[in-house]
């Protein structure tokens, strides 16, 4: 019996010891990428094209499969339509996101490799409108060395509001290997739904480029 219950504790070993010395690949991941950010459905009316900045990090479960964080930030300008609408010169729209994320790797040894992710969470989502403005602004000059009031053109906010609700998202992209030490680069782009109490609910597509380790 006790050599029974020794050899599965040393094939239980060898199991989760195995991905790290024979395998060899790291146990976490941390991610960084921006690009632009594409609304979709009722929002590409109301929405110009717009840039979004991700940030990932987890833990590496396989060689295929990840378990993330995720951190998404999304910014557009309204368009001249909704502009029209809210009776303002200025404005814009942004949503940030902060869901689990887990990855599939298709093809987690070649140089080249493919992958799926989907995830869920909370998303926020802003809406400011600005108009120009004059500001008095203290300017020093360095020559002189003196400092005086001087009046600068800016931008104003007329109003804001925010809310939050879950959202979810899934999509691909690609990753290549750059060098050895595991660092790669990636492009992919994620469906996005923001759930609204009212009206329909807020959809874009970030495609972001970016690096992972």
């Amino acid at each position: 019996m006790r050599t029974s219950v020794f050899y599965i504790a040393i094939t239980f070993v060898i199991f989760f010891l195995l991905p790290v010395e024979a395998q060899e690949y790291h146990r976490f991941n941390i991610s960084a990428g921006a690009g632009v950010s594409v609304p979709t459905s009722d929002a590409s009316a109301n929405l110009n094209t717009g840039w979004n900045m991700n940030f990932r990090g987890g833990i590496n479960v396989t060689q295929s499969f990840l378990a993330d964080l995720d951190f998404t930030y999304n910014r557009w300008d309204l368009s001249d339509l909704a502009l029209a609408r809210a009776g303002q010169p200025g404005g814009y729209a942004d949503v940030w996101s902060f869901s689990f994320e887990p990855m599939i790797r298709l093809a987690p040894r070649s140089p080249v490799d493919a992958y799926i992710l989907a995830g869920a969470g909370i998303y926020h989502r802003g809406l400011t409108l600005t108009q120009p403005a004059t500001f008095t602004q203290i300017v020093c000059d360095p020559f002189f060395g003196f400092c005086f009031p001087a009046l600068v053109q800016g931008n104003q906010v007329v109003a804001s509001f925010q809310t939050y609700k879950p959202g979810f998202n899934a999509g691909g992209g690609l990753e290549f290997a750059l060098g050895r030490g595991g660092l790669k680069g990636f492009a992919e782009a994620r469906y996005n739904e923001m759930f609204t109490t009212h009206g329909t609910n807020l959809s874009f597509v970030p495609v972001t480029f970016g690096i992972r380790w």
